[in-house]
């Protein structure tokens, strides 16, 4: 490249200036020309040259600058969040630092008893919840919320179930023999097959025997 550069240096001068290195041939019609003429002349020149000197040096500098490579920063992926969360509710007996139980719901899985006598001790709230099967023979069920629960097959024989909320919910094949239903909330509950032989209906009436699926007076 210096070489290059050293080989435009002298076309140039040798282009644009001759008459600086080749003196004119002499001659006696013309007049002889002034020095001071001659002298800003040259000056002209002088400054041409510089310029495109300049000029070219710029040129070369930026030929050989080395080229500025720009990293690209790599984006992190975010994680993809689900934007379905399933809200099922979960009942689980936790032992507390002071032996208290602490009930979370929980649905699509059969509650134990323990889960169940935890959850009459707290909440009292059994909605949607999967009692089928259920051992609660005598147990005080006063006020507790059943709506929407799964009580099929559950043997509530004696049991209190005065102003529980049964809305909903499935009594299908239990057995609620002599149990107390006065003032509860059955509205859309399914019965069939129930037996409530001597069970007290919600308006206090006393189901006969044979009564099943629905309360006989």
């Amino acid at each position: 490249m210096n070489r290059r550069f050293s080989l435009i240096v002298t076309a140039l001068l040798l282009t644009t200036a001759p008459g600086a290195f080749a003196a004119p041939a002499p001659s006696a019609k013309a007049p002889q020309e002034k020095p001071e003429a001659s002298n800003e002349f040259e000056a002209q020149m002088l400054r041409t040259a510089e310029t495109k000197l300049a000029a070219l040096a710029n040129e070369a500098k930026e030929a050989n600058a080395p080229t500025k490579v720009v990293k690209s920063t790599p984006t992190k992926k975010k994680k993809a969040h689900s934007t379905s969360k399933k809200h099922t509710a979960k009942i689980r007996l936790n032992a507390h630092p002071k032996g208290t139980l602490v009930a979370e719901k929980v649905l699509n899985r059969r509650l134990t008893e323990g889960e169940v006598k935890g959850i009459l001790t707290t909440t009292r709230d059994f909605t949607g919840s999967d009692l089928s099967g259920m051992n609660l023979v005598g147990v005080d069920l006063t006020g507790v919320k059943f709506n929407r629960a799964n009580l099929h097959m559950a043997n509530l024989e004696r049991a209190n179930l005065a102003e529980t909320d049964l809305e909903l919910a499935d009594l299908s094949g239990a057995n609620l023999r002599g149990a107390s239903l006065n003032q509860a909330r059955l509205r859309g509950t399914r019965m069939e097959g129930t037996r409530m032989d001597g069970a007290l209906w919600t308006d206090k009436t006393v189901c006969k025997s044979g009564s099943v699926g629905s309360c006989i007076e």
